[in-house]
């Protein structure tokens, strides 16, 4: 067990608290919302992967990271919103039109996010031994 958080780890952390304030913006258009979204959810599985102090790809992919921190033995809680619906944010609709029937869910993009993160900080916390 580490004796403190990583440093990488508490600068992802902040970084997706930053994407995270975003969501909480009313006129912000769907594109930037679920691009930040999934910034957000991908930062803090990184974070999570910097703790356990495993190497990761610079990658906008939420499931590839999603799945390392599975194969490391974690379990990350189910989600109103699967992160391979965020992953179409990051890259694709960047710039390309959303289509009528991928307007994000809102709520239940904001509550997949404060999942994640509320998951993601509970073992870093237990990992570094910090209260």
């Amino acid at each position: 067990m580490s004796t403190a958080i990583d440093p990488w780890a508490k600068t992802l952390l902040a970084k997706a608290a930053e994407d995270e304030a975003v969501l909480a913006v009313n006129e912000i258009p769907d594109g930037p919302f679920g691009f930040h979204a999934q910034q957000a959810a991908g930062k803090l599985l990184k974070a999570l992967l910097s703790q356990l102090g495993i190497g990761f790809d610079r990658t906008h992919d939420v499931t590839k990271l999603a799945a390392q921190v599975i194969a490391a033995g974690e379990a990350l809680p189910v989600t109103p919103v699967g992160l391979g619906d965020l992953n179409r944010f990051a890259v694709v609709y960047r710039y390309d039109s959303i289509p009528d029937l991928e307007i994000p869910d809102r709520p239940g993009t904001i509550e997949t996010v404060r999942l994640i993160r509320e998951y993601v900080v509970g073992r870093i916390r237990a990992l570094s031994g910090t209260p």
